[in-house]
């Protein structure tokens, strides 16, 4: 993004402001009503089905259409179309009790059913995000017409986690089970408590959910809208907006802009790949150790620190978070204890011999957010690599680039999340041997042996330096003061119907 283009976003930010100041007046808060903004920076669209769901639409999906378990308000797993479950002691199997539920057009929810839909929703996402995480079910048996069971190829203590992700909310029918269901079909996407009616309409395959009447006698609300970062912060700072979610590092200097409260932002502990990504390695690049480079010239405390509002940001030199970590095994580079002047001094150094014998290095192309935080990422980057005389240029989001900034929140607490997203099928530029280590964490049966595979693989990817972690992601939200069913987790999901006080299940 040029200056004069992010001038232009802050213009158009005063201007919406105002706009929407007089549309706002008159407008208090109201417990059975969340007025909802989702930032999206590409495709604002609301659609709940498919596999490939922007962060919107998934929100949208878990609201009307239950999966097995879901996540609460702190990011737990929660019953939801499942009553409970019993874990077997090898932990390859989960056995789930149905509740008593209906889907939307009256329907009973049975295991029978319910296991169909659940294995063609798995089916079809086998080539989503979610895909490499789903080979590890194997088979899913209706016990009795309450009872399912799953069982599974391998144990995987973080399965739960998996299950209540919003991609495996069922739909049958074109028909969710709540606990919400779309009221409007206009402008905004409007949600309101799920109805019980008698249908009987044949079973179909999932399409969008028809509009539905909602209980007459229930007032509660969510209008939920799509939009870019200035216009959905203008909303709010209007009084237009009560809640806005999935903003990003990039988004931050439009909050200052704004003038909106700091003690309204909201920060979630997430973890995940928050780095550099190389999409091709080519002359100097081509190079782990001029790669390396790159990562150790980097000062990461004081680039963090380029965004105010964000005091708890932290760093990352490794892939995988600490928590994860194996007793004796630190993927950390060698030259983590050296100080940032020694790093660069060392970095420097190496630049000059290869100069003298390769001649110049071309600058390496940065592919980044077209937004004022990403200008801001990348003019500190920059920066750090003249002073070990190299150089960069930016690109925009969808440009040809040597790397890419990659920001995503991982699904579940596993190794397994971070290391799949770094390998060969997912990266152009990739290490085939720490995919073999990989594929032999997965065939491992014993826990305890899959975990120091993964730590392992870790190493070699950290050496390999295809990924250069920068920090963990940033995902905030803001919201009035006192707005029920809304608070800081490390899943940074926040689930619409809890915002009005309406359960899961």
């Amino acid at each position: 993004m040029t200056m004069t283009s992010r001038a232009n976003i802050f213009t158009m930010l005063t201007v919406v402001t105002a706009s929407f100041s007089l549309a706002a007046c008159g407008m208090a808060g109201d417990e059975d009503r969340a007025r909802v903004a989702i930032i999206e920076d590409k495709d604002p669209a609301i659609k709940p089905i498919g596999i490939e769901l922007n962060y919107a639409s998934a929100i949208a999906r878990s609201a009307i259409a239950k999966g097995l378990v879901g996540f609460d308000e702190q990011g737990r797993v929660v019953p939801s179309l499942a009553a409970r479950w019993i874990v077997t002691d090898d932990g390859m199997s989960y056995i789930f009790r149905l509740n008593d539920a209906q889907w939307s057009d009256g329907r009973p929810v049975t295991a029978e059913r319910i296991a169909a839909l659940l294995q063609e929703r798995i089916t079809e996402l086998s080539k989503s995000r979610l895909g490499p995480d789903l080979l590890s079910i194997d088979e899913i048996v209706p016990m009795t017409g309450r009872v399912i069971e799953i069982r599974l190829t391998s144990a995987n203590p973080n399965f739960l986690q998996l299950m209540a992700q919003p991609e495996l909310g069922l739909f049958r029918s074109g028909q969710g089970a709540g606990p919400m269901s779309k009221l409007d079909n206009g402008k905004a996407y409007v949600l309101a408590v799920m109805p019980q009616q008698q249908s009987d309409e044949d079973e179909a395959q999932e399409e969008e959910p028809s509009i539905e009447e909602a209980a007459p006698d229930d007032p509660r609300r969510v209008t939920l809208r799509s939009e870019g970062a200035a216009k959905a912060i203008a909303r709010y700072a209007a009084g237009y907006t009560d809640v806005i979610l999935n903003g990003k590092f990039h988004h931050l200097p439009l909050l200052e802009e704004a003038g909106v409260s700091t003690n309204d932002l909201r920060l979630d502990p997430v973890a995940g790949l928050f780095g550099f990504k190389f999409l091709r390695a080519e002359g100097f690049w081509a190079v782990p150790k001029n790669r390396e480079i790159l990562s150790m010239t980097i000062d990461r405390p004081a680039l963090l620190t380029s965004f105010p509002n964000v005091t708890a940001w932290r760093s990352r030199q490794k892939i995988i978070p600490e928590a994860l970590d194996v007793a004796g095994i630190d993927a950390r580079p060698y030259w983590a204890s050296m100080t940032i002047q020694e790093r660069q001094a060392v970095a420097r150094e190496h630049v000059s011999r290869w100069e003298s014998l390769e001649g110049p290095v071309q600058p390496l192309t940065i592919s980044l957010p077209d937004a004022a935080g990403a200008d801001i990422l990348f003019l500190r980057v920059q920066s750090d690599l003249r002073r070990v005389g190299l150089n960069a240029v930016q690109a925009g989001p969808d440009q040809q680039a040597d790397i890419r900034l990659i920001d995503e929140i991982a699904a579940y607490d596993s190794a397994k999340w971070f290391l799949y997203r770094l390998t060969c099928t997912e990266m152009s530029v990739c290490l085939n041997d720490a995919d073999t280590k990989i594929a032999e964490a997965d065939a491992a049966a014993n826990l305890q042996i899959k975990a120091r595979l993964y730590a392992e693989a870790e190493v070699m990817l950290v050496e390999h330096y295809t990924f250069i972690p920068l920090a963990v992601p940033v995902r905030w939200s803001i919201s009035r003061p006192g707005q029920q069913g809304l608070a800081v987790n490390p899943r940074g999901w926040h689930p619409l119907n809890l915002l009005v006080g309406i359960p899961i299940s």
